[in-house]
């Protein structure tokens, strides 16, 4: 780079010919820099009118009047929950525009009603919510109150709903979730049987006792639970044999035995 410039030096000189002392050539600085000011103020000015007007596209998305929700769509099989509560619990809490309805806050106001397991909530474009809605599926009655699913989950539906004829389970609220696997589990066992659970009870000593549809009452106690039941899924067409009265109630509370109690002969 340097043999180049000396070079061009040269035939400079020799097209211009120097006359009198050399002068010193000066730089306008000012000037140099007037292209570079430009660009950096240009570019000062569009990110202003960008910022200006994202803070203006914000606050006109934010105004409800701008895309207002129009519609509310509610899907799901609803068979228990009152779907005019629901559009009223809903409708309370739905507020802004498209853009600024806070769905989790829409959610919440839903899975506050009793019958509500499970809720999605999703924009559809350009004016409508959209609710999924799962209702509840109870698998037996908790106490005199509350309802069961089959993930242990209580909830407290109206007094109507209570009079559902479905099998009780009774105990401790800490222990719904270990009562309702154990109910599945002997419910399957006890089928091989023909016997069907009307009521599962865990008293406050851990003592369960199992009471049948067909009058059969089975008293487990508070160890060795699974053993025992075994036991009397062995015992059981055996005993049914061995009278002709029918069972009354198996006590499996014995270490080297069984109890059982037969219904009272009939006087004819």
């Amino acid at each position: 780079m340097a043999d180049s410039a000396d070079q061009w030096d040269g035939e400079l000189m020799a097209i211009q010919p120097r006359k009198g002392p050399a002068k010193k050539r000066t730089v306008d600085t000012a000037s140099a820099r007037s292209p570079q000011m430009v660009r950096w103020m240009s570019a000062v000015v569009v990110l202003s009118l960008f910022a200006g007007l994202g803070t203006w596209g914000v606050m006109t998305l934010r105004d409800p009047a701008v895309l207002p929700l129009k519609v509310v769509r509610i899907d799901g099989k609803l068979k228990n929950l009152d779907r005019r509560a629901l559009e009223q619990a809903v409708g309370g809490v739905v507020d802004g525009n498209f853009f600024t309805v806070d769905l989790d806050v829409v959610r919440a106001a839903a899975l506050k009603l009793p019958w509500v397991d499970q809720v999605t909530v999703r924009r559809i474009w350009p004016d409508t919510l959209n609710m999924w809605v799962e209702e509840q599926q109870p698998i037996a009655r908790w106490g005199d109150k509350q309802l069961v699913n089959d993930r242990g989950d209580l909830f407290t539906p109206e007094p109507e709903a209570l009079k559902v004829p479905l099998p009780r389970l009774s105990g401790p609220d800490d222990s719904a979730v270990e009562m309702v696997s154990r109910y599945q589990r002997m419910n399957r066992r006890f089928a091989a049987l023909k016997l069907e659970i009307d009521r599962l009870i865990r008293d406050r000593r851990g003592a369960w006792t199992v009471g049948f549809k067909q009058g059969v009452e089975l008293k487990l106690g508070h160890s060795e639970t699974e053993a025992r039941v075994e036991r009397f899924v062995r015992l059981y067409p055996r005993l049914e044999q061995a009278e002709k009265r029918r069972v009354k109630r198996v006590d499996m509370r014995y270490a080297n035995g069984v109890a059982v109690l037969w219904e009272e002969a009939s006087k004819t």
